[in-house]
């Protein structure tokens, strides 16, 4: 590539996808996308980075590893030096260095790596590179605002996780494992709450933060005095925050993480935006909690319809079965009736025991028949065995010589020696 003689500008310029809008893609995807379009492999292309700006390459280097959609000092160093070779500014804002004066790191990452399959599925309809949203890239963000669908963290066809980016070679959109297009995979529909986090966030993401002019510290004093009249315990309680959290925010200047933000807009009803932005003047609290609608699962007794049992002709079919020259088991019976046994031990109690105890007693007359076949089959084997001048027998030769059902008696080997022993 002979761009990368040139120490100033060394990659052509790549347009990054979503910008201004809730859905900004993350700087994962771009650097991606970057190293795909300049036919390298996303790890030669973070090693070649390296390299160019004179900094050490570990023998274990994996390019996956680099911190590049969270606010670190790395992200912001990798932004910056992007932004240099590409010449495409403002790259940082494809990362979440822009808030880094308002949130802390806790509670940011996802446990893997996620993505919406319409989404992707999309992309590619509409003949443009498939790419990952930042939004992605957070804990608290699991559904897609745009299609009111979960995210998802598995690959469809292999069923792996954390396929998205993490390997040597990336197609933004497609398995690193087995290759297949991640946007096949099924979507479920979001909850409200999910739904209602992701537009929080996609519209944080979308423009840069305007933060209070009087500092983080000063805006929560402000929040936990109008949601909580300055107890700060109280406000800890009410959001289901650490109270030690809290104090921290108050007294050393800690920030709160992304979650504890969205708890305090969602129980003050107002936008992560104007909380940044210290726009409180004319907030009003709701004056009912905040509650969510609950998307109740469908009852498994949708469509059943209700019938009327014929009691009376029931009990005439359980006589009737009663009266048959072969028993049969209760379950038969009530794949005939229709009925559950449950209920016809409820309403035809006599009934119902009748053909069970019956049922018992037949299964047990057969057992004691076989057992009686199998000591004249063991007595007849022994006087065989006698007549040829042998001594005895063992159990394993007379079960070698079974034939039939007689094999299929319970303990076989027991029934056998006990026969053996009463024709001794």
């Amino acid at each position: 590539m002979s761009t990368m003689n040139n120490p100033r500008t060394t990659l052509h310029a790549l347009v990054p996808m979503g910008q201004g809008t809730t859905e900004v893609e993350s700087l994962t995807s771009y650097f991606c996308r970057l190293a795909h379009s300049h036919g390298m492999t996303a790890r030669n292309l973070a090693a070649w980075t390296l390299e160019h700006y004179e900094q050490p390459i570990p023998d274990d280097f994996k390019w996956f590893r680099r911190s590049f959609g969270g606010m670190s000092t790395e992200t912001e160093q990798w932004a910056v030096w992007l932004a240099e070779l590409t010449g495409i500014a403002n790259l940082d804002h494809l990362t979440l260095v822009p808030w880094r004066h308002l949130i802390s790191n806790p509670g940011l990452p996802p446990a893997s790596d996620r993505w919406c399959p319409c989404c992707l599925t999309e992309d590619r309809a509409q003949q443009q590179s498939p790419y990952l949203r930042l939004s992605w890239d957070f804990a608290p963000v699991t559904a897609c605002l745009r299609h009111k669908v979960g995210l998802r963290s598995e690959c469809p066809h292999c069923v792996k996780s954390n396929v998205r980016n993490r390997a040597t070679t990336v197609v933004v959109g497609y398995c690193t494992s087995c290759g297949g297009f991640l946007g096949d995979a099924e979507t479920e529909a979001a909850t409200p709450q999910a739904l209602w986090s992701a537009r929080q966030v996609g519209q944080m993401l979308a423009t840069p933060p305007r933060i209070a002019t009087d500092g983080v510290t000063k805006l929560l004093e402000t929040i936990i005095e109008k949601m909580a009249d300055g107890n700060a315990a109280a406000f800890a309680q009410e959001l289901n925050l650490s109270k030690s959290g809290v104090w921290y925010w108050l007294r050393k200047g800690g920030l709160p993480t992304l979650p504890a933000w969205l708890s305090i807009a969602l129980h003050g009803g107002i936008s992560l935006e104007k909380l940044y932005a210290g726009e409180l003047a004319n907030w009003k609290l709701p004056t009912e909690p905040v509650q969510f609608a609950m998307q109740l699962a469908t009852s498994p007794r949708k469509g059943i319809q209700s019938r009327e049992l014929d009691w009376e002709a029931i009990r005439q079919q359980l006589h009737r079965i009663l009266a048959e020259e072969v028993p049969i088991t209760l379950a038969e019976a009530c794949q005939r009736t229709g009925v559950e046994h449950k209920l016809l031990y409820l309403r035809a109690n006599s009934e119902a025991r009748a053909i069970a105890d019956r049922y018992r007693r037949h299964q047990a007359a057969l057992k004691e028949a076989k057992e009686a076949r199998l000591q004249a089959e063991v007595g007849e084997l022994i006087r065989e065995r006698l007549d040829a001048g042998y001594e005895g027998i063992s159990a394993r030769e007379v079960w070698q010589q079974l034939v039939g059902d007689l094999k299929t008696i319970r303990h076989t080997y027991r029934q056998v020696a006990k026969a053996i022993a009463a024709n001794d």
